[in-house]
């Protein structure tokens, strides 16, 4: 009987200093929302934002150096990342973009579109955040491309910082992508 108490003592005591951390959540910063404006005769469709493969898991990525990214086990998007870069572009180009209809329905295949890859979206061993990809706009026949590259700065430790950081990166992309679709020929 002692021998069994002490075995099961000794798995609740090893149990205890082994267990896991807790999982933790993360999402995007929220962006508000603009109330559509009236008829617009500029329509703008977004496409659903495409990731790199290794992008479409809930983890966070973290690269350790310039050939090795892990996936963290403890740290994880609360939703697909694709779907919030989606949700928060369309909200940041309404806001940006007043006399122009945002969405992702087409209504027409008179629409403008707008397409968008991401190639990096994750935190440096060096404390910085990477965004890359490039976002395309059809208008008509005219293809647009713009490339888009950032490293910031994080700016305290702390994966709650790291989703900060990534959040202002994407806000700063959204606005480039609004400068290339007022520039373009249909704006």
């Amino acid at each position: 009987m002692r021998y069994l108490a002490f075995v099961f003592l000794s798995l609740a005591l090893a149990g205890c200093g082994s267990s896991p951390s807790e999982l933790q959540y993360y999402r995007l910063p929220a962006v508000a929302v603009k109330a559509p404006q009236g008829d617009s005769s500029k329509v703008l469709v977004i496409e659903p934002v495409m990731v790199a493969s290794y992008l479409n898991s809930n983890a966070l990525v973290y690269q350790n150096n310039t050939v090795n990214l892990q996936l963290t086990r403890t740290h994880q998007w609360a939703e697909a990342l694709d779907q919030q870069l989606t949700r928060n572009l369309q909200a940041h180009l309404s806001a940006a973009l007043t006399d122009w209809r945002v969405t992702q329905q087409v209504n027409s295949s008179a629409d403008n579109r707008l397409t968008v890859q991401v190639t990096q979206f994750h935190t440096t061993a060096e404390g910085l955040v990477l965004i890359s990809g490039q976002a395309h706009l059809l208008t008509g026949a005219v293809v647009k491309q713009m490339p888009f590259e950032l490293e910031l700065p994080i700016a305290d430790d702390g994966y709650d910082e790291v989703v900060k950081s990534l959040g202002e990166g994407w806000s700063q992309v959204a606005s480039q992508i609004a400068v290339m679709i007022t520039e373009s020929p249909a704006a």
